[in-house]
């Protein structure tokens, strides 16, 4: 993508009208589009075919550098396209849609560029771009332009934003890891739970998502014997990095005992396994993300039995992201990770709104604009 499309344009009035934005991005309309379920890739490529689209369009002029101020630190919030103020996102198939924004609230009034002039783009002007894939046919079934207000009025206000905690992992790090004897690097358990946990596996008496009890927990080195070792060398056989983290899941819980449908739902909370207070993780790239709650700082995570961050087992597979094979493993309280590994300062933090699937079929073979 042509790097102007990341200065913005000269001044908001020379934002492309979305109307017109829709007619022109009608041309993609049945173009050959073949998802490689690798997120980041597949939105990339879409936002190559958006970017290539306008192109064939009067663009806004660009600002001048002296001009315009990008107000969030790291620009944080700002769209993908700036100069069309535009976030790209693809839909497929299901019964909804999760729509997630990245760090703005988006029908808010919350400053993003700012002018010299005195204008102003907020997150509210932001425009969002679906791009609805026919994946039997792998074609662009349509194009569907929503601005946040209508997004609100027509499914309701988004959720609070969740904050994104990272873990840094660096290079030299997982080198080490590789290189020891075993490729895993374990901790012992936390204090707290050091006088109650077992070190014989039974099989498990409760279920995954059961309140855990403190003499039934597996301790990090029975879980080394029973997940860990057997981990190495596992391919985790999903593209997306949230499909490889409930693979990673599911292959856990068969190993820890647990009873598992192939088609039932996981806990999806926090941790993944409550039962055994163990949270899991694929990590495929400098950074592992902790999602609500970090164990950089201690929170209250079981309040009646007392437990925190600090007391929550980390399994974090480290994954080769060319062949998805696990090379690694690291098995730690949270109140370890900190001493090994780095935490990034800056919190990410997203807001989601779920969109029905029905909405994105009305419209089926479409360019349209926050249509009725």
């Amino acid at each position: 993508m042509n790097s102007d499309f990341r200065i913005p344009p000269k001044s908001p009035k020379h934002l492309t009208d979305p109307a017109k934005l829709s007619q022109v991005l009608a041309s993609l309309i049945g173009a050959p589009f073949s998802l490689t379920g690798k997120t980041r890739t597949d939105g990339s490529n879409v936002r190559k075919l958006i970017a290539s689209a306008l192109e064939q369009n009067d663009l806004p002029e660009l600002s001048n550098n002296s001009e315009y101020e990008i107000v969030p630190p790291k620009g944080k919030g700002v769209p993908r396209i700036v100069r069309e103020f535009i976030d790209t996102y693809i839909v497929t198939s299901g019964k909804s849609y999760n729509l997630q924004v990245w760090n703005r609230i988006p029908a808010s009034n919350s400053l993003l560029v700012k002018y010299e002039s005195g204008d102003s783009l907020h997150c509210n002007d932001v425009r969002f771009i679906f791009v609805r894939i026919d994946i039997e046919k792998s074609v662009i079934a349509s194009i569907i332009i929503l601005t946040p207000d209508y997004i609100e009025e027509k499914f309701g206000k988004f959720g609070k934003p969740t904050i994104k905690h990272q873990l840094l992992i660096s290079s030299k790090a997982r080198a080490a890891i590789y290189s020891s004897k075993d490729k895993i690097l374990s901790f012992s358990d936390s204090k707290k739970l050091s006088y109650h946990i077992k070190h014989d596996y039974t099989p498990p008496r409760t279920g995954m998502v059961e309140e855990p009890d403190l003499k039934d927990l597996f301790s990090i080195a029975l879980l080394k014997k029973l997940v860990a070792k057997k981990l190495i060398g596992k391919k985790l056989d999903a593209a997306a990095t949230k499909n490889r983290g409930q693979s990673l899941e599911r292959i856990t819980l068969e190993l820890l005992g647990y009873k598992v449908d192939e088609n039932e739902l996981l806990f999806g909370g926090f941790p993944d396994i409550k039962n055994q207070l163990l949270e899991v993780k694929v990590q495929d790239s400098p950074t592992v993300d902790l999602g609500k709650f970090s164990p950089e700082n201690e929170e209250m995570v079981i309040k009646e039995k007392n437990l925190t961050t600090f007391d929550v087992r980390y399994l974090i597979a480290l994954t080769d992201p060319e062949t998805e094979i696990i090379e690694g493993v690291i098995l730690s309280p949270g109140e370890k990770l900190g001493e090994v590994f780095s935490y990034v300062s800056d919190k990410s933090y997203k807001c989601q709104r779920s969109i029905p699937m029905a909405f994105f079929d009305k419209y089926h073979g479409k360019s349209v604009f926050n249509p009725d």
